[in-house]
């Protein structure tokens, strides 16, 4: 009886491997669903120790473990675990829910001593702890071996969800999309109901430039569940890359009206306006300010806005955001081009001539700005490496 960590995407949710504690379980296990369920922490917390301090069996205590983890309450599902592993020395369940919940803690050296002491049995097991070391791999920034574990571990057990799920996303923010590609199409095969190996894939193909397809499976996911914010975000975003800004216009239109919508929805809404020539361009600002307010580090839609700036004669304007935009990505050779443009146009020659310097020597390696802004955005900025 495992339980789940998910930090995918922005798609960071934990997920609980068991049964009905209150079909199966003994009476301190109903009693501390019941409190969960009433959302009560001091009720929790009480059901929790006399767990703790009874003489509760393997199972019941991975049960108890599992649901704390499941709502959010990683801390107090911790004790639990270690006590289910002081208790059961031999359990090799009880350290893999220990090490994942401390890994959730971000206590990553109790977790990585907790793996230390597992000793696997059999294939399934060697891949639990291969994968548990891939997380340790990449809480210390470690991405090559991170990689490393985590493809075995998937190579060890492939009919696992979650290893596709953080195999795909490790390949996803390498900017590796063919390979998560394949990794998350195998897995949906095998798990046809998974809306978050669906969403992963329809980020690594949009990434990829299989945008028609990417914007079909969020469509898809979206009749299933029009909360799915994500979604509308892959379909607007795909809309707007293969040039139907209609589409881009009609998905980030309705995603914005959906309760707290994902703020690059106002970007994309106001990347479709300006490429379709609609003339509404206090509106494409009006947009794009709300989305710069929201995402500081946005440099597409700071260089978006830059344009929008320099069309209406506000130079000053556009240079501070195209500096802005330098700032969170010296790498971004379109801003320092632009950049160059405006300095000479305002007379700011040494500084024009600085610009151009830094723009010929990126533009050679230069990789399509819009998609690495939009894959940091829906997923962090943990780069070198999806909320609903």
């Amino acid at each position: 009886m495992w339980f789940r960590l998910r930090s995918a995407a922005g798609l960071a949710a934990l997920l609980v491997w068991c049964g009905s504690a209150a079909a199966q379980g003994d009476a301190g296990l109903r009693q501390l669903q019941a409190a969960i369920q009433a959302n009560s922490a001091e009720r929790v917390r009480a059901s929790t120790e006399r767990l703790l301090a009874g003489a509760g069996n393997e199972q019941d205590l991975l049960r108890a473990g599992a649901m704390l983890a499941g709502s959010d309450r990683l801390r107090d599902a911790a004790r639990v675990f270690e006590e289910c592993a002081r208790r059961f020395p031999a359990s090799f369940e009880a350290k893999y829910n220990l090490a994942l919940a401390r890994i959730g803690l971000n206590d990553v050296e109790a977790a990585r001593k907790t793996v230390a002491s597992m000793t696997p049995a059999g294939a399934r097991e060697t891949a639990a702890r291969d994968y548990l070391e891939g997380k340790l791999y990449e809480a210390a920034g470690r991405a090559q071996e991170a990689r490393t574990s985590l493809e075995r571990a998937y190579r060890g057990n492939p009919g696992e969800e979650n290893y596709a799920l953080d195999l795909g996303l490790l390949y996803i923010r390498s900017s590796e999309y063919v390979p998560a590609i394949g990794v998350l199409e195998a897995s949906l095969k095998r798990h046809p109901a998974s809306d978050e190996l669906a969403l992963e894939l329809a980020l690594a193909e949009a990434l990829a430039g299989r945008q028609a397809d990417a914007a079909a499976v969020c469509r898809k996911l979206i009749a299933q569940d029009p909360e799915l914010g994500t979604a509308r975000v892959i379909e607007a975003f795909s809309g707007c890359m293969r040039a139907d800004y209609v589409a881009c216009r009609a998905a980030a239109e309705a995603g914005l009206g959906r309760p707290h919508p994902n703020p690059y929805l106002h970007y994309l809404y106001a990347e479709a306006m300006w490429n379709s020539d609609s003339g509404e361009r206090t509106k494409v600002l009006d947009e794009l300010g709300a989305a710069v307010e929201a995402m500081p580090g946005c440099t597409a839609c700071l260089l978006l806005r830059s344009k929008v700036l320099e069309q209406g004669h506000q130079d000053g304007a556009a240079i501070a955001d195209l500096t802005n935009a330098v700032a969170a990505d010296g790498q971004l050779a379109p801003a320092w081009y632009r950049l160059s443009v405006l300095y000479r146009k305002t007379g700011r020659s040494a500084e024009a001539e600085e610009a151009i310097r830094r723009y010929r020597a990126l533009e050679q390696s230069q990789v399509n700005g819009e998609i690495e802004s939009f894959r940091r955005q829906l997923l962090g900025n943990k780069d070198s490496q999806t909320s609903r």
